[in-house]
């Protein structure tokens, strides 16, 4: 996402005291992220929950980064955020002297997310005989809590950044105003059109561009693909034999990556996530230990496999996870790093309120 400022001047232009924007045609940008930071604060900080004799305050920022900007071109308003934030929180039990402190991490809050697909990963750092408790509640009930404050959020940024952007025009029949109402649309509706304009006088340029690439396409997949590997560390709040379980066990898989998942747990048996995403057999299985699979996103080139290794060490109170991956396609080796992250490890935080630490 362009930061403010940084747009192209060809298309952005003043807002002038004439409204002199004819027909809402040129591109008009508005910063809104002083309002957001200001609005952020009053819907999460000082947010309380209570279940029982447990109390769940959300105290302060740790992690307050992004922006947001709203836009009008050709009388259409997008509106782009994206922020990565971390709330420090407190939690207490009546009737004992533990205060329970840790933050909430949201990595994903921006305009390509709904409020609910918002990740909310809780990170509890006090040990006590209510931890599980705590961590049920902040990994269901707060996690709820917090998404229904982001979404009043992004509600609130297009209301308030609408009024202003569509300037009246000189038509008789707008288009894009009616009863009073502002046409938003997405980013991604938002460059569809502007693709769509170019199309018509290109079509000819693209068809041959079309034809080279797919030319193209097919020579390189004939050759030999660069590959690279990564390693990441987690540490789960759960024994090696729960976390086993729930890697492997096809219905707690199912409740982690949200779909169908098959898993036929043998060395040579066939495993399936995420509606066919994510494929692969196991190469080796060592139950409690060590899981070894050829893994593959359904994007990778056509019988290609990556070797993922995850490897379980307990730690007495934790489980480190290991994981080692090799043979990645160079092309894909961020998207799938950063797929392994949010569909496998911070889902599995996420869903059984295990918690997790990257290292």
């Amino acid at each position: 996402m362009a930061k403010w400022g940084e747009g192209d001047p060809r298309w952005i232009v003043e807002e002038r005291a004439d409204a002199a924007n004819v027909n809402n045609w040129h591109w008009v940008e508005k910063n809104a992220t002083p309002w957001s930071k200001d609005r952020l604060k009053d819907l999460l900080i000082g947010q309380s929950f209570s279940k029982g004799p447990l109390k769940f305050e959300l105290t302060e920022f740790k992690k307050l980064e992004g922006e947001a900007t709203a836009n009008n071109r050709k009388a259409k308003l997008i509106f782009l955020f994206e922020w990565e934030i971390e709330i420090k929180f407190k939690a207490t039990i009546a009737g004992s002297d533990t205060v329970y402190d840790g933050h909430l991490e949201i990595p994903n809050l921006s305009d390509e997310n709904d409020a609910s697909e918002v990740d909310v990963v809780m990170d509890l750092t006090t040990k006590g005989a209510h931890e599980s408790e705590v961590r049920h509640v902040g990994a269901h009930e707060v996690r709820d809590l917090v998404r229904k404050q982001l979404e009043t959020y992004i509600r609130e940024l297009k209301e308030e950044f609408s009024k202003g952007l569509i300037l009246p025009t000189d038509k008789a029949k707008p288009q894009i105003i009616t009863h009073g109402k502002t046409n938003i649309v997405d980013k991604r509706a938002f460059q569809n059109e502007v693709i769509a304009e170019k199309k018509t006088a290109e079509a000819k340029t693209v068809s041959i561009i079309a034809e080279k690439k797919t030319t193209e396409a097919k020579t390189v997949s004939s050759g030999p693909i660069e590959v690279k590997s990564f390693e990441t560390h987690e540490t789960m709040k759960v024994p090696p034999e729960r976390l086993y379980e729930i890697l492997t066990v096809p219905q707690l898989v199912q409740a982690w990556s949200n779909g169908p998942a098959q898993m036929d747990l043998k060395a040579g048996g066939s495993f399936s996530l995420l509606g066919g995403q994510i494929s692969g057999t196991f190469d080796s299985v060592e139950e409690n230990k060590k899981l070894v699979m050829k893994w593959r996103l359904k994007k990778y080139p056509a019988n290609h496999f990556a070797t993922i290794t995850m490897t379980l060490k307990d730690q007495n109170d934790s489980t480190d996870l290991i994981i080692n991956a090799e043979g990645v396609p160079a092309e894909y080796l961020d998207e799938t790093r950063e797929g392994i992250n949010r569909y496998y490890v911070q889902s599995i935080g996420r869903t059984f309120g295990c918690g997790m630490k990257i290292f």
